[in-house]
């Protein structure tokens, strides 16, 4: 009689032998780890088959990867780079069309440009700051607003009208929104987040007590003729035969410091954000909210 011998379970070498089709030896027969150990061993191959079978994927996405980080980047907000040791003057000039382009040709003082006021003349070389240095605007703010055009008659009703206490908030809120954007190092939405919005959106709506209506002053300005190419007007490029003269009505107007300030003060300490500021923008905040009028 033929004598059966029982295969016993492999020992813990044996998983080894999975590898080998002529050893013999069944890979189902055992414990757990010794097929896992098995299947693992099947599966591996040399390193260049797993590149050719591979090769379709990657060339995709060797394909796609600048589209991606192209996207990525057009998705970022640019940074506002600041000069350390920019002027704070520099930050804040008001975009005047300079008399070189655009010469002053009469004024309410008569022909030419020969009976200007000093602030006039400091606002169209874009630094209306310095009218402020002036001994009889000690402790005081300085404003200009301007309207312009060729109706004349509509411009001079706009500064007969004109509400030193009601207009003033726009005049404000674009030295507000200069401050934030100079101590900035990103878009002002994204360094000081809702909060920046809603200060902004609270200067434009306020109104600003004790706001003083200093002078009034017109000027009637001439495109300096130039050959071919366009002119500038408020900063834009039109045809030279598209504009050739304008009226512009200027108003000065000033404010006490301190009344200002603690003005706008109540105005950021009532913003209430829907979204709360990140870490960072928190910081940014009660930095800004420290250092705000250096410089206003």
């Amino acid at each position: 009689m033929k004598t059966q011998t029982r295969t016993s379970a492999p020992s813990r070498h044996a998983a080894g032998d999975c590898a080998n089709p002529n050893n013999g030896v069944d890979c189902r027969v055992g414990m757990k780890p010794y097929l896992k150990a098995c299947s693992n061993r099947r599966l591996r191959r040399p390193f260049y088959k797993h590149i050719a079978k591979a090769a379709p994927f990657l060339g995709a996405v060797a394909v796609l990867l600048p589209a991606i980080l192209l996207a990525s980047c057009i998705g970022q907000p640019p940074q506002r780079i600041i000069v350390p040791h920019e002027p704070v003057e520099a930050r804040f000039r008001d975009w005047v069309d300079p008399l070189e382009t655009w010469r002053i040709v009469e004024s309410q003082n008569g022909p030419g440009d020969g009976n200007i006021p000093g602030w006039v003349r400091y606002f169209y070389a874009g630094e209306s700051r310095r009218i402020e240095s002036a001994a009889r605007f000690a402790g005081r703010y300085v404003f200009v607003g301007r309207n312009q055009g060729s109706n004349f008659r509509a411009l001079s009703q706009w500064a007969e009208n004109f509400c030193p206490e009601q207009d003033l908030a726009r005049l404000v809120v674009s030295r507000v929104e200069q401050r934030f954007v100079a101590a900035a190092a990103l878009y002002p939405d994204d360094q000081y987040g809702e909060y920046f919005i809603r200060v902004i959106r609270g200067i434009s709506d306020g109104e600003f007590t004790g706001a003083v209506k200093e002078e009034m002053f017109w000027v009637k300005r001439e495109m300096v003729p130039v050959e071919g190419g366009y002119v500038f007007f408020d900063g834009e490029e039109f045809p030279p035969e598209t504009v050739s003269e304008r009226f512009e009505f200027l108003i000065l107007v000033s404010i006490d410091m301190e009344t200002l300030q603690s003005q706008i003060r109540a105005v950021m300490d009532g913003v209430r954000t829907s979204v709360p500021p990140t870490r960072d923008q928190a910081a940014a905040i009660a930095n800004i909210r420290q250092t705000f009028f250096e410089g206003f």
